[in-house]
């Protein structure tokens, strides 16, 4: 199945060109995922770049023994992009929420798209880029909200009374 179609409507791919979005479709590889099915534990390598193509994927991280939810992926989202830019681990678990299906291009068949298209190349880490940021973002939002409960914690005087009991 041709996934052209699915692969227009990525945010990513705004800007290819055709012919670049035609080069690069033939590689993807589709996997399905039965909700609960773990998709990626973190610190697991991952040689690929991968799309949700339908479902929802929970990014999560262990923090401390507990699993903290970052957030879940929908259609057109992707992940994978850190082990393209690093080692290979991901930095992150990733499990299917619903039934799911991720399309996944290796890391081999998509150094060999940028390298042979370097304008497409362009096109792509400037998405990447703009995904990033908009990630980053997202997190300093997060930030911020986890520092006014903690400001709104310190500034209680029942909860400094009761943190003190606590901690003697």
């Amino acid at each position: 199945m041709s996934q052209l179609p699915f692969l227009r409507t990525v945010a990513l791919f705004a800007e290819f060109e055709p012919a670049e979005l035609d080069a690069i479709a033939g590689g993807f590889q589709q996997k399905r995922f039965a909700a609960g099915t773990t998709i990626l534990d973190e610190g697991s390598s991952n040689r690929a770049f991968h799309i949700v193509r339908e479902g929802r994927v929970r990014v999560s991280r262990n923090v401390t023994g507990h699993d903290v939810i970052l957030t879940d992926l929908l259609a057109g989202q992707t992940f994978g992009e850190l082990s393209i830019l690093e080692d290979g681990l991901a930095t992150a678990s990733l499990r299917a929420v619903t039934d799911t299906e991720i399309l996944s291009l290796s890391m081999i068949d998509l150094a060999k798209f940028l390298r042979d298209s370097p304008l497409a190349a362009a096109r792509f880490w400037r998405g990447i880029a703009l995904d990033l940021r908009r990630r980053l973002l997202q997190t300093n939002d997060i930030v911020t909200r986890y520092f006014e409960v903690n400001q709104e914690l310190i500034d209680n005087p029942t909860f400094r009374e009761a943190y003190a009991m606590c901690n003697r």
